[in-house]
């Protein structure tokens, strides 16, 4: 039982760590605080149901197309209501309540659209895989196995290639960046683009193994944020720690109390390490290594 439980824990924790991995490229790199992040996360989920279950396309197709528009929706709200907001000099704050106002938005024309009722996209049952005593669906088995590539490439991305050293170099110092030539614009449509993809790749997972309604976009949204926080703020690697360790603790509560609580656990998390420890868990490590170079 408990290890089934801590299994569970691990595949929600992956679900949420590349949602926070999208949420926190964006967010160490600009500082916007992209709560529109859900309405990204919602509509991957309506443009893949539309194309694969009303117009009958192929999986394969369906799923690149998907993530393509996504990454280009990504963009286009970096350019349409963040970059006319930072040239107006608006605040932070500005900023975090336009994006929940396109949040509420999109929220409400999607289930204007399609309803408020949820979404079934692999109706009947799901097939399973047995290890031991644990049994996982296909769905989770991809889940997990998405995450790990996909934090694998980002990581690469990151450390391995020029991109990834602009990227970071724009979280160490933007106004340093433009002064050695390179534009921010291109770098922000990079981190938006990539970021979107990844909220896409969670909602799509997540739609098809349990399905999906207009509001699951702030539940994401917010367990992304929470677990950008516990991992460390300007740490990129460190969302998908806090994510993982956010489902694992999620996953034991569910053991001793109701799933009801699940998003309560995460607002305690997120007190408690606000209170405690606000630079997350890997915040000591990098401190430590950025005082020693």
């Amino acid at each position: 039982m408990l290890a089934q439980l801590l299994v569970n824990g691990f595949v929600t924790g992956c679900s949420y760590s590349l949602v926070a991995l999208g949420f926190g490229l964006i967010y160490n790199t600009t500082r916007v605080f992209h709560f529109a992040h859900g309405a990204v996360y919602v509509l991957s989920a309506y443009v893949f149901y539309t194309l694969w279950n009303i117009l009958n396309w192929q999986f394969a197709p369906a799923l690149v197309a998907t993530l393509t528009g996504i990454a280009i929706i990504g963009i286009l709200i970096d350019q349409f209501l963040y970059q006319p907001l930072a040239n107006r000099k608006g605040s932070p704050l500005v900023q975090m309540l336009s994006s929940l106002g396109l949040y509420i938005a999109t929220i409400n024309v999607v289930a204007m659209i399609f309803g408020n009722e949820t979404k079934v996209l692999v109706p009947g049952i799901q097939p399973t895989y047995s290890f031991g005593t644990i049994i996982l669906t296909q769905i989770q088995v991809v889940t997990v196995l998405s995450f790990i590539l996909l934090f694998g490439a980002l990581a690469i991305i990151l450390h391995k290639t020029n991109l990834g050293i602009t990227i970071r170099a724009m979280r160490d110092d933007p106004d340093l960046l433009s002064v050695m030539g390179v534009n921010p614009r291109t770098v922000r449509c990079v981190v938006f683009s990539l970021g979107s993809v990844f909220a896409a790749v969670a909602a799509v997972l997540n739609a098809l193994d349990v399905g999906m309604d207009p509001n699951t976009g702030l539940g994401a949204v917010l367990n992304g944020t929470v677990a950008v926080i516990i991992g460390g703020v300007g740490i990129f690697e460190g969302a998908a720690l806090g994510g993982i360790f956010l489902g694992l603790i999620q996953s034991l509560a569910i053991w001793q109390v109701s799933a009801r609580w699940q998003d309560a656990i995460a607002f305690l998390l997120l007190i408690l390490f606000l209170i405690f420890r606000p630079e997350g868990v890997l915040g000591l490590r990098r401190r430590t290594e950025e005082t020693s170079t």
